[in-house]
């Protein structure tokens, strides 16, 4: 099984050259043997983020064909655990409840977040913390 899992950060700094964690993202993801896995929530903000952009939609798409991202479907299955988070933490959204999500699925993967600031607040079951990789600061 994959030991990564990738928020949406990660994969837009990958994919945009302009991004403020592109430089990161990179060296990041070089060093990492896909796949990571991720939900369609991360794809579906990754690509809204990336929309304006079919060359950057079309790298997503790619990553997703090639087998580097492994989209993990969580819902309906998950739809109760994703809302008991979101209750817990008002300030999450869906798309980072369902990350916290595959991270209590698959409790030894990594998680690669620039959103270091929420992802230090969230636990997972039995108030776990999340293993993650961002960036510092």
């Amino acid at each position: 099984m994959a030991d990564f899992i990738a928020d949406t950060g990660p994969i837009v700094g990958w994919i945009n050259r302009h991004d403020q964690w592109h430089s990161w993202s990179v060296a990041t993801l070089e060093d990492l043997s896909p796949p990571l896995l991720t939900c369609e929530a991360v794809i579906a903000e990754a690509a809204w983020l990336l929309g304006s952009s079919r060359e950057s939609l079309d790298r997503l798409y790619g990553m997703v064909e090639a087998g580097a991202l492994q989209v993990v479907e969580l819902l309906p299955e998950h739809v109760s655990h994703i809302r008991a988070l979101s209750a817990k933490y008002p300030q999450m959204d869906f798309c980072d409840a369902a990350v916290v999500r595959l991270s209590e699925i698959y409790p030894f993967a990594k998680v690669l977040t620039t959103d270091r600031a929420h992802f230090r607040i969230y636990r997972r079951l039995r108030d776990k913390p999340l293993p993650l990789i961002c960036p510092e600061g």
